[in-house]
């Protein structure tokens, strides 16, 4: 092999030291691309398939840039040829990958889900399981055994982490359990990832993300200028909403989907949330009223720090309708890995735990709310559908106010226990 000329998208460059570091770069024709809906950067798209290779650094030994550049340039041609491209041989683990990604077992489930696969079936495709041999999408998919299972999830361990290894196996058991149900077209008769005894799924739950972080990290998102954050942040801890709802992620699927706008929000009085799981709108009630010290009634407000994440929010985009989170950049509602980015930019700017997830907001309200002896939270979280009928939604509304009131009191009483052990 001539090692002195350098394959195809390589770069040498040097470093610190003056030392030669070599780089494989993704051609320009194959980079990400700004969509002109959302302003997001998307994959590629050849043949319907994205690009989900990257750029990477190859190191400095000529030999290893020169083999590891090699299966990248053939994993891209692969993928600019589709996957009727030459260099796919029927029957093989990349050709049963292609396959499966035309099945309706794997198309109507989720945008989101087979894009988690998609990306885990392409990385299994280019791993190497021995060094110098070619790459498993390679492999003949009938002649993977049980002891390969095991060698191939042994090594995603070492390298990636017991959760996205055992993600990586559920996958491969679902591709080779649908594989030998149609095996006269697969060839595949047995399904080498079951029986694997998987041990690590996810670590463990969401933590309730405390009242203490919540307004640090509001503070700390729109100090960065993420005013949408901290509004998103509040929507999720005060009004118990799901992330999903509190964004309304842009959905293939679901074009169309409801988000939480400005026309369902009345400074001060009430506002209107999606239940996107539920199919039921939840509205919460901004005040309730109390006896006045001078006679006559008083309105208390409910959520002051809901609305006062609002007030911002709307001097900040001066906007009157559509959808209350937005990014600051584009105007446009968030993509979910942009959001997931930019949150923990301010989880660390702040300080604050690395286990602190968005769901954590919700799992905190919920858990405020049941401190504060309130069992049932369906009139806020909107965990069950509920019959749309007057007397029930007045009722409903009732509620929701009294557990807004008692959550107000339990904030009250822990901040005043709080201060009383300062002094």
């Amino acid at each position: 092999m001539a090692l002195d000329r350098l394959p195809a998208y390589v770069r040498k460059l040097r470093n610190a030291a003056g030392e030669p570091v070599y780089y494989w770069e993704l051609p320009a024709w194959a980079r990400p691309v700004k969509d002109e809906k959302t302003g997001a950067m998307v994959p590629a798209m050849r043949n319907g398939k994205p690009m989900l290779l990257a750029s990477e650094k190859l190191g400095s030994d000529l030999a290893e840039v020169h083999r590891k550049a090699q299966l990248l340039n053939a994993a891209l041609t692969d993928w600019r040829k589709g996957a009727e491209g030459a260099s796919m041989v029927p029957g093989s683990v990349e050709w049963l990958f292609q396959w499966y990604r035309k099945q309706a077992r794997f198309t109507s489930k989720k945008a989101k889900t087979r894009a988690d696969y998609g990306k885990l079936m392409d990385m299994l495709a280019a791993r190497e399981t021995k060094k110098g041999a070619p790459p498993f999408g390679k492999r003949r998919a009938a002649d993977v055994d049980a002891a390969a299972a095991d060698r191939l999830y042994e090594m995603l361990r070492a390298d990636t982490g017991p959760r996205q290894a055992s993600y990586a196996m559920q996958v491969c058991r679902l591709v080779w359990s649908w594989a030998t149900r149609h095996y006269k077209v697969t060839g595949v008769k047995e399904n080498p990832f079951m029986g694997m005894g998987l041990t690590s799924t996810a670590a463990k739950g969401n933590r309730a993300t405390s009242r203490a972080e919540y307004t640090a990290y509001r503070a700390k998102a729109v100090e960065m200028g993420f005013q949408s954050m901290a509004t998103a942040a509040a929507l999720c801890f005060e009004g118990c909403q799901r992330v999903s709802d509190a964004f309304g992620y842009v959905d293939p699927d679901a074009p169309d989907r409801a988000a939480i706008v400005w026309e369902g929000y009345q400074p001060g009085v009430e506002i209107t949330l999606v239940q996107s799981k539920t199919g039921n709108p939840v509205t919460l009630p901004l005040f309730e009223e109390v006896p006045g010290e001078g006679g006559g009634v008083e309105r208390v407000p409910l959520y002051p720090e809901l609305e006062e994440e609002l007030a911002r929010s709307r001097e900040a985009t001066r906007s009157a309708t559509g959808p209350i989170v937005v990014e600051e950049r584009s105007g446009n509602r968030y993509v979910e890995r942009r959001m997931s980015n930019v949150h923990r930019r301010i989880c660390d700017a702040a300080g604050l735990p690395k286990d602190m997830t968005f769901t954590g907001f919700r799992h905190g309200g919920i858990t405020e709310i049941g401190d504060a002896g309130e069992d049932d939270v369906r009139p806020v979280s909107g965990h069950k559908t509920l019959a749309v009928t007057r007397i029930y939604n007045k009722a409903n509304a009732e509620k929701a106010r009294r557990i807004a009131g008692a959550r107000r009191r339990h904030i009250a009483a822990i901040g005043a226990l709080d201060e009383a052990r300062t002094k």
